[in-house]
């Protein structure tokens, strides 16, 4: 029934053959190069106008800002049209181009945008009316937009026109329940319903994957049929399936074989697929790796706790990433493993896939790196690196390079950066560290959106990790002053502090870091400042700002 098939990852893009074995589709087969997503900004660059023309631009709190267009402004219509046309000129066969908002929670609230959006009931509205102009001037070619975040809630009044392709995203939903039977998910059902007497032209872009941790466990197999389902159900039949379909993600060769079959066949028995895919792609592996598949399933359905697209492992520590469980599905792959010792192609596969609960356990670690399941041994102020963890750690590396795995979340950080950032984090900072376990405020507090808040991470002699969620604290668009009291006078050589860079979480190291010390919390040395000066495009994931005392 479904006319448009995208398991979206490197196996269908990468490899021709598994994609016409499974007769899927790319990106490039429907939608013109460039032109795919969030591209008002491709279409009429703040970098050209915003200095000149700044009423082109979203107007919020009072001002014109950058992130999106102003849809009203009939000037920003004929720019949109011109560069279409500019554009379709060079790819006179591509049917299908979007117009649609950047990736932020910013849209246009100036008088004129606002009305819209009052008559509309959602800022949709202002999309829909903008889109379906610049959809009249081209009556050959689709218009694609977006669906998504706040403009998800359809329009009242205005009906996409006939070639405009609405892209419905269901990014803030939960993955531990059918969207159908899952209370937290009736808005969406809602606004998928009341798109679809709009129009039958939808493109559903749904989320099957952690994005901030695709190798970790991501136990949602049992709702990906259901959810395929309920979309054809509701004459959906262009489907784009985000999920972690690169080497080493969690599961990932068997969630695109089981994705693909049900998008071509949404009725298919998955607990059969599941059978045929681990018999012949484990061997006889495949009943261990089934019962670590449905043992973890088993825990989370009993819970039915949110499953986050951003969720670090250390969310599920009690419940399907718990000690009892970790301790059972690391005896599975043990059996697994000396199940097919002698075959180093299915064990090669057997370890890939061991590379979720390594990952898994070596987070839950860092975020408690002295409590029972850490990365250390405290004995008599004496700090002992847990043999099983460190071996664990290399283990992970070894097989992410025979398995050629390369990332290991979606901002790109790989397989060996996240060694290196690892073998970082685990170098305790407690010998000759005169700040360990001192008393630390900070005016203004951080926020509690970073680790609680919890200053004192930042004298607990651990370094951040590659991930905002654990050990880093955080200011957002404010200028912070951190005081760390050491309570006696001593010399001190170096002070240092790190900083992370994460953009996909909007997340950047400071533009300057200045340090100063005391030696009674009135007088104050100022030892320099240190600036980043670049505008981040790229950036090291950790930056250290190193202050010398002499």
């Amino acid at each position: 029934p479904n006319t448009y098939r995208n398991v979206h990852g490197t196996f269908a893009y990468n490899y021709p053959d598994y994609r016409d074995f499974h007769r899927l589709h790319t990106i490039q087969d429907m939608f013109a190069d460039g032109y795919y997503v969030h591209t008002f900004n491709r279409l009429v660059p703040w970098q050209e106008y915003f200095a000149s023309h700044p009423e082109y631009f979203a107007w919020m709190n009072g001002k014109r800002i950058i992130d999106q267009l102003c849809l009203s402004n009939p000037e920003v219509l004929d720019l949109v049209i011109k560069r279409l046309k500019e554009e379709m000129a060079k790819q006179p066969d591509k049917m299908v181009w979007s117009v649609s908002q950047n990736d932020n929670f910013s849209y246009c609230q100036c008088e004129h945008c606002k009305k819209i959006i009052e008559e509309e009931g959602s800022p949709a509205g202002p999309i829909i009316r903008f889109v379906n102009e610049v959809a009249k001037h081209f009556p050959d070619k689709t218009i694609s937009t977006l669906a998504y975040e706040y403009s998800r809630k359809a329009p009242q009044k205005t009906k996409p026109a006939p070639n405009v392709q609405i892209m419905l995203c269901t990014i803030e939903l939960n993955r531990s329940k059918p969207i159908a039977t899952d209370p937290t998910s009736s808005s969406f059902l809602n606004d998928m319903e009341d798109w679809g007497k709009l129009t039958s032209n939808i493109y559903l872009w749904d989320y099957t994957v952690d994005f901030a941790h695709s190798i970790s466990p991501f136990p949602n197999l049992h709702v990906l049929q259901p959810n395929i389902q309920l979309f054809v159900k509701n004459g959906i039949h262009q489907h784009f399936q985000q999920s972690n379909t690169a080497t080493g993600h969690e599961m990932s060769e068997l969630k695109s074989y089981v994705l693909a079959k049900l998008l071509w066949n949404p009725d298919l028995d998955v607990d059969s697929l599941i059978y045929e895919f681990t018999e012949g792609y484990y061997g006889k592996a495949g009943y261990w790796i089934r019962r670590y598949i449905y043992h973890m399933q088993e825990e989370i359905l009993k819970t039915g706790e949110w499953l986050d697209i951003y969720g670090p492992p250390v969310l599920y520590a009690n419940t399907f990433l718990s000690a009892n469980n970790m301790a059972a599905y690391n005896e599975y792959f043990d059996k697994a493993e000396a199940a097919v010792a002698g075959d180093s192609i299915f064990l090669l596969h057997v370890k890939t896939a061991r590379m979720a609960l390594q990952y898994a356990e070596m987070e839950i670690g860092k975020a408690d790196m002295f409590g029972p399941r850490g990365w250390y041994d405290e004995k008599d102020g004496t700090f002992i690196l847990r043999k099983r963890m460190a071996d664990m750690l290399e283990s992970f590396y070894k097989t992410s390079i025979l398995a050629k795995a390369r990332y290991v979340n979606e901002s790109g950080l790989t397989c060996e950066d996240y060694y290196k950032s690892t073998q970082r984090f685990i170098q305790l900072q407690v010998s000759n560290n005169l700040a360990f376990r001192k008393k630390v405020t900070a005016t203004p507090p951080p926020s509690p959106k970073y680790s609680g808040g919890d200053l004192a991470l930042l004298t607990n002699g651990v370094r951040g990790a590659n991930d905002y969620k654990v050990h880093w604290l955080g200011w957002e668009g404010q200028d912070a002053e951190i005081v760390v009291d050491l309570e006696e006078n001593v010399p001190v050589q170096k002070i240092e502090i790190s900083s992370l860079w994460d953009p996909k979480s909007w997340i950047l190291h400071p533009a300057s870091v200045q340090c100063l010390i005391s030696d009674d919390g009135k007088a104050w040395k100022n030892l320099g400042t240190i600036s980043i000066k670049d505008n981040q495009e790229k950036a090291e994931v950790n930056h250290v700002f190193a202050f010398e005392t002499d």
